[in-house]
């Protein structure tokens, strides 16, 4: 009797050793890791940087002096302008969905040089302005050189204050 749990034979010295074929796997990282380089050249990622008015509270109001206007960006459905505190400096008509970008950008690099502080600027959209033209309109200041770009709400009426 056997003690052994084992009950299949032993293999023969004849049968030899096999070799794993690893010629598929190669090949499909041959393919994929070039693939996957390629896409990450997709994944561009962009952020703007924006800063949100500061809410207004009693230590404002108590201070003896105004607070410096702002230029302000304001975009409407059927206009943009550029306003100082409440004097309207420029005023844009908006063609059916067509915005007068290029007018812009001519306009805010021209009162960018006429102000004494020209780092600051304030987009102001009225509720119904889609996102890519904020966005356009910040960009528009960036390229013209304001460095701080702060973001807001308007009313509908460009001559009205805020």
């Amino acid at each position: 009797m056997k003690l052994s749990f084992v009950t299949r034979p032993k293999p023969s010295d004849s049968a030899g050793i096999t070799d794993i074929d690893v010629t598929p796997v190669m090949n499909m990282f041959v393919i994929l890791i070039p693939f996957l380089v390629s896409m990450a050249v997709f994944t561009h990622l962009s952020i703007i940087e924006f800063s949100l008015p500061p809410n207004v509270s009693t230590s404002m109001a108590d201070q003896p002096q105004k607070p410096r206007p702002r230029l302000t960006v304001r975009l409407g459905n059927d206009y943009l302008a550029i306003v100082l505190g409440e004097t309207l400096l420029d005023s844009l008509a908006v063609q059916g969905q067509s915005f007068p970008f290029d007018s812009l950008a001519v306009c805010l690099k021209n009162r960018r040089l006429e102000m004494d502080y020209h780092e600051e600027v304030i987009v102001a959209a009225t509720d119904k302005i889609p996102f890519k033209y904020v966005v356009r309109v910040m960009d528009l200041c960036r390229i013209a050189g304001f460095e701080k770009i702060g973001l807001s709400s308007t009313t509908q009426d460009p001559g009205a204050p805020l």
